[in-house]
């Protein structure tokens, strides 16, 4: 497997990571911090590409610690 198709499974599975319990906060740190910048670059995801998986990531973030009262 190349360096590309390594980033992308790493980028996909923290996309799936973020509806699993036991590893929500991992992805969510993974999607935050400076990790997604490294393996979109090494995955060459252009920046629509980019921004979109980062707006479902936020939007799944967000609903995950936003409760209704």
């Amino acid at each position: 497997m190349g360096c590309k198709s390594l980033a992308e499974a790493v980028i996909l599975q923290s996309m799936e990571d973020l509806w699993n319990p036991l590893y929500y906060e991992e992805s969510k740190e993974f999607f935050k911090g400076d990790g997604f910048k490294i393996y979109a670059e090494i995955a060459e995801l252009n920046s629509p590409k980019k921004d979109n998986l980062i707006h479902i990531a936020k939007g799944r973030i967000h609903v995950r610690t936003v409760r209704p009262h």
